[in-house]
C-alpha cells in the first residue's frame, strides 16, 4: 500500500518491488488512465485495497480488476437511470 501512496504522491524512488507492486504498475501501464485523474482512482483504489484486506483476504486485488468492477457499476448505473427516465417518460 506504500507504493500506492508513493504513486499519488508521484514520486516513487525505490528500485525493489515485490509481485503485487510490480502487478500494480503494469496495470498502471497497461490502463488507459489519463495522468490527471490516476490519484484520485489511485486512492479509491487504495481505499478498495484497504477494505479488502481488512475482510481477511491473503492478497488485494489487480487494479484492471478493480478497474472494470468500477466500469461495470458505472454501466449497471446508467442502465438503471435510462430505465427509470422511461418509466417516467412512458407513464407520462
Amino acid at each position: 500500500m506504500q507504493l500506492i501512496q508513493e504513486l499519488i504522491g508521484g514520486t516513487v524512488r525505490r528500485h525493489t518491488f515485490t509481485q503485487w507492486e510490480l502487478d500494480l504498475l503494469f496495470d498502471i501501464q497497461l490502463s488507459r488512465l489519463r495522468k490527471s485523474s490516476r490519484p484520485d482512482v489511485l486512492r479509491r483504489y487504495l481505499r478498495a485495497v484497504s477494505q479488502t484486506l481488512a475482510q481477511g483476504a491473503e492478497s488485494p486485488p489487480r487494479l484492471a480488476q478493480f478497474l472494470e468492477a468500477e466500469r461495470q457499476a458505472r454501466l449497471a448505473a446508467a442502465e438503471a437511470e435510462t430505465a427509470k427516465v422511461s418509466a417516467v417518460a412512458a407513464a407520462s
